[in-house]
């Protein structure tokens, strides 16, 4: 019973002397957007400088709009860098159950973000994933990830609108757009605890896999977008490519408990995918990520 605290403590250690990061936890990036809940409201003074650690676990990895931990349960571990709340620089690993080498992915990240007033912010993202060349077969090549966001505040509703790119062999772009509505309760514990909520709804865009065959059937699928297509046998002539489109809808909602500079974070969300596939079946269904996040400057 306590293999799933060995793994995390090994992760930990590990992450002393890394160089690299792991930032997808879901479609989001949550330990870039939770370490910025530390921000007491009764601070008058913003630090420069901050450093959080987190570790994180869930049921499945999902990133733009495809599985790559296989549906298989993952550990994760983190450390960011804060400097005026503004920029944010990420480095940690992750483990996925039942696959070896025991550190499967590895990425470095930063995070800038600024808020013109109290209705319009901007933020913008860059990050380079790795995993060992063992694995590139069975999970995904290296790649780089590029995000530009706008944000927008209508006070009943918080719309995030994201831009992105892919790198690998080639190039895919996406869009996300993101509404959401987020609350707290009032501080308790002496104003060091509080709780806070965060529900919201996500649409993804991106490149999708037309296949269409000989009698000119047409079908739609979500290959995962760091590895070439995947042309299984087949009696029937069939033409791949790309096209953009609709690819998912996701419903979330985070749940934090955070006291003085412990948070904890439980995010149980559903995917509705936009198409199904028997050559290249889109995740679906509820997945579940608990992160703990500390700060320790």
């Amino acid at each position: 019973m306590i293999r799933p605290w060995r793994y995390i403590q090994n992760l930990i250690i590990i992450l002393l002397v890394s160089d690299f990061q792991f930032l997808a936890f879901s479609q989001s990036d949550s330990l870039t957007q939770g370490s910025k809940k530390f921000t007491s409201k009764s601070d008058s003074i913003c630090p420069i400088h901050s450093l959080y650690s987190g570790v994180g676990l869930g049921s499945n990895i999902i990133f733009l709009g495809s599985t790559i931990s296989q549906d298989k349960p993952f550990y994760s571990a983190a450390i960011t860098y804060g400097y005026k709340n503004n920029l944010y620089a990420s480095v940690s690993a992750s483990h996925i159950i039942d696959i070896n080498p025991y550190l499967a992915f590895y990425s470095l990240s930063f995070n800038y973000s600024h808020a013109f007033n109290s209705w319009f912010d901007i933020s913008s993202s860059i990050a380079g994933y790795k995993t060992p060349e063992s694995l590139q077969e069975k999970l995904f090549n290296d790649f780089a990830f590029i995000n530009v966001t706008t944000g927008f505040d209508w006070k009943f509703l918080y719309t995030k609108l994201s831009f992105g790119e892919l790198f690998s062999d080639g190039t895919r772009g996406y869009i996300q757009i993101r509404n959401s509505r987020y609350f707290e309760t009032s501080e308790f514990f002496k104003g060091k605890g509080q709780v806070s909520f965060d529900p919201n709804f996500n649409i993804l865009l991106g490149d999708r896999v037309k296949i269409v065959t000989i009698t000119g059937t047409t079908k739609y699928g979500s290959s995962v977008p760091f590895h070439h297509f995947n042309k299984k046998n087949s009696t029937t002539i069939k033409s791949y490519s790309h096209k953009f489109g609709l690819v998912d809808f996701e419903f979330s909602m985070p749940v934090t408990f955070s006291y003085n500079n412990f948070s904890v974070e439980a995010e149980p969300s559903y995917l509705f995918p936009a198409f199904t596939s028997t050559e290249y079946p889109s995740p679906k269904g509820f997945t579940f990520f608990l992160n703990a996040y500390f700060r320790i400057l």
